[in-house]
């Protein structure tokens, strides 16, 4: 039930049906998943544990407020397990056609949902011969904890194009054998995104202030 729930959300972030700070309906994802509402409050109450949704009391369910802090938190966590995986995974020749089609294929997306799709896409093909179920389980944890900062920097064609070249050097690094530079070159883009989607939520957060600042001054 957790798994569904959190493919599910995953699904509702990507076509931008839930957004930072919206509350999670509990009969809406009952009747969604045809169970009833009881299996989906426990569910719900054990990702909160883990901090993937947050409960406010007599309100309900919400996906958190962006929280800057959180990006420096997890960020090079997830970097550094994602490294670990790469850097113990073999790849076939199937495996880095694979890759490559997959590389061929986001090069012609023009907006964020695809592209974040196909770079869901390609990470999980990246660890698809580790064997180490436990840290591909926290990695898609802590992924769905930063899976809209992701959404927004997809939208952005600068840097979704910086991801992408990251993506063409993987593939280059893992074609020579050398899955270290490739592991390196993974854990790199997700460190040097930190700056930059901080600096979209900084700029965020003093627009939203600075339309306070008004507003209050109308009154």
């Amino acid at each position: 039930m957790r798994d569904q729930i959190k493919i599910y959300l995953q699904e509702l972030m990507m076509n931008g049906e839930l957004k930072f700070g919206e509350r999670i309906s509990l009969p809406v994802l009952a009747k969604k998943l045809n169970v009833s509402v009881t299996p989906v409050r426990e569910a719900l109450s054990q990702l909160q544990q883990v901090e993937i949704i947050e409960a406010i009391p007599n309100r309900g369910f919400f996906l958190p407020q962006p929280n800057i802090q959180k990006i420096s938190e997890l960020y090079p966590i997830i970097a550094n397990l994602e490294y670990l995986g790469v850097s113990e995974s073999t790849y076939t020749n199937e495996d880095i056609v694979i890759l490559e089609t997959l590389f061929q294929i986001e090069n012609t997306y023009d907006n964020a949902v695809d592209r974040i799709q196909s770079d869901i896409k390609f990470h999980q093909l990246l660890l698809k011969n580790y064997q180490n179920n436990a840290l591909k389980t926290i990695l898609y944890d802590l992924k769905l904890r930063v899976f809209l900062y992701e959404f927004y920097y997809m939208e952005n064609t600068k840097l979704a194009q910086t991801s992408t070249n990251y993506h063409k050097n993987v593939i280059a690094a893992i074609k020579k054998k050398d899955v270290l530079k490739a592991a390196e070159l993974i854990r790199e883009s997700w460190l040097t995104s930190i700056p930059f989607i901080e600096k979209h939520f900084n700029s965020r957060n003093d627009a939203f202030e600075h339309t306070n600042t008004l507003a209050a001054s109308n009154f």
